[in-house]
């Protein structure tokens, strides 16, 4: 992990595109083989590198898919909230959109926890798969003021 941290601070990877296609590539089947590398990314989610940061959230996606690492998941999201990046808002989006595949119920419940903290385009993202009138609800539940 070390040497993709550094891949990523040296810019190695600076866009989306490549930087998520080394988590479909490398990390995530690292992590699935290492699930301890996830404590790792509760500190990359600190980082200063928007790569870095993003890499937190999109290496776990498929163990999210799966309902695997869960609590790891929505730890991780959560500590993105606070960054303005439109990419780490999007990236956090997804990894709970396919954390409530498994467990639509949690998700929402995380949502509604959560409310106004959590960055509108991330809301958008987590509540596609939602019908729509509990998607226009959860909009209206977590709007700010």
């Amino acid at each position: 992990m070390k040497t993709i941290k550094q891949w990523l601070l040296e810019n190695l990877s600076a866009n989306w595109a490549t930087t998520d296609g080394l988590c479909s590539t490398v990390v995530s089947p690292l992590v699935q083989k290492h699930p301890e590398l996830i404590q790792q990314f509760k500190l990359w989610t600190r980082d200063k590198n928007l790569w870095v940061r993003r890499v937190s959230a999109v290496a776990l996606t498929g163990l999210a898919r799966r309902g695997q690492h869960l609590n790891d998941v929505y730890e991780i999201a959560e500590a993105l909230f606070g960054y303005p990046e439109d990419l780490i808002h999007k990236a956090t989006g997804w990894v709970l959109r396919d954390a409530g595949r498994t467990d639509e119920k949690r998700l929402e419940q995380f949502l509604l926890r959560h409310g106004s903290r959590i960055p509108r385009t991330a809301l958008r993202y987590a509540i596609e798969k939602f019908p729509p009138d509990v998607r226009k609800q959860l909009l209206a539940k977590t709007k700010a003021g």
